[in-house]
């Protein structure tokens, strides 16, 4: 990369994977064509295809082998930036591809990994992406509230969360907000703008008080950043965890030639809030914690939360004892954690 040359490493390449320089040369221009073109930001989208044009090929290149190069190139400019393939020369399925975002959310629940009622009547919902809003996707989300209703506090574990469809995170932030509220605004390149707001409030009302926790992390990316950030900043929740990945723009996709497919940022999001976004440096949450114990973290605040709120005996010697067995779990992590930071 230093020298602007991109060569093949040594391995045998097969023929349906293979790419002739002259090939790359002529992905990679058009991939430089379609930022130049479409990136939200003018003055860095010349930059970017200038860099890409820079570029020289030595050798026959691998198909995956060119996506990767390419895409960790532009990607330091902005995370949602990528050459995708996911095809052989021949138009057949690649090994090496990763299966289409959506396609994988409509397969697996629409990205609901996990519902659960943890000690104490703790709500807890797993959801490593947003799909788009769908009777199947819809009928996902709802099913996993009626099953949360009753609980006392909810706890979203967004911290796999690789994001999604910016219109499902409208859809969820209406179980918890009391009227349609603006939740961020897309600003594209032409000026145009898209405000984002929750719809009229859904599910049982008691959700609309129920105290909110977001876990996110290194892998929090996009859709599950913008849930995590607006509700941040409304003050609707409490983030938990780590910095998240810091992807705020949204995309748009373009084909070229050969089976690639161009990821480029068309838009930029912005908070009604602060005014800006977290593109590039992440959500930050209000309570550190590593990826690891954010959920036990987050259980535990929840309950010191609630410990006098009930007059059922049985419920609070119940959360007397979760609350203990929690904070000795932390304790213990976190002495262990230090013991090892100071032997390195």
């Amino acid at each position: 990369m230093g020298v602007n040359t991109l060569q093949a490493r040594a391995e045998v390449i097969s023929p349906a994977q293979q790419l002739q320089p002259t090939q790359a040369k002529k992905i990679v221009e058009e991939f430089a064509q379609s930022i130049e073109q479409n990136y939200v930001f003018t003055d860095i989208a010349k930059k970017i295809a200038a860099q890409l044009r820079g570029l020289t090929f030595q050798g026959v290149q691998s198909r995956h082998g060119l996506s990767k190069q390419i895409t960790d190139l532009v990607s330091q400019y902005d995370k949602h930036l990528a050459l995708v393939t996911r095809v052989d020369n021949n138009g057949k399925h690649s090994n090496g591809a990763r299966e289409p975002w959506f396609t994988e959310l409509k397969r697996k629940n629409s990205g609901v990994r996990q519902v659960e009622v943890l000690a104490g009547n703790i709500g807890y919902l797993e959801m490593w992406g947003f799909d788009t809003v769908s009777q199947q996707a819809n009928e996902a989300i709802a099913a996993s509230m009626t099953l949360l209703q009753r609980t006392d506090a909810l706890i979203l574990d967004f911290s796999q969360n690789g994001g999604g469809d910016g219109f499902m995170v409208s859809h969820l932030a209406s179980y918890f907000l009391k009227k349609p509220t603006l939740l961020h605004t897309y600003l594209f390149r032409n000026g145009s703008r898209y405000p984002f707001r929750s719809g009229q409030p859904m599910g049982a009302s008691q959700f609309r008080d129920m105290p909110l926790y977001i876990l996110i992390g290194p892998d929090t990316f996009s859709a599950g950043e913008a849930f995590a950030y607006a509700m941040k900043h409304l003050g609707r929740a409490t983030l938990i965890g780590e910095p998240s990945k810091g992807g705020a723009n949204p995309i748009n996709q373009f084909k070229l030639s050969h089976d690639f497919i161009a990821f480029v940022a068309i838009g930029t999001s912005v908070s009604p809030i602060t005014g800006e976004n977290w593109e590039g440096k992440g959500v930050i949450p209000e309570i550190k914690a590593e990826v690891e114990i954010a959920k036990s973290k987050a259980h535990l605040l929840a309950l010191q939360d609630l410990a006098d709120k009930s007059s059922n005996p049985y419920l609070m010697k119940e959360r007397v004892e979760k609350i203990r067995q929690l904070a000795t779990q932390l304790d213990v992590f976190n002495h262990e954690n230090s013991s090892n930071n100071k032997s390195r």
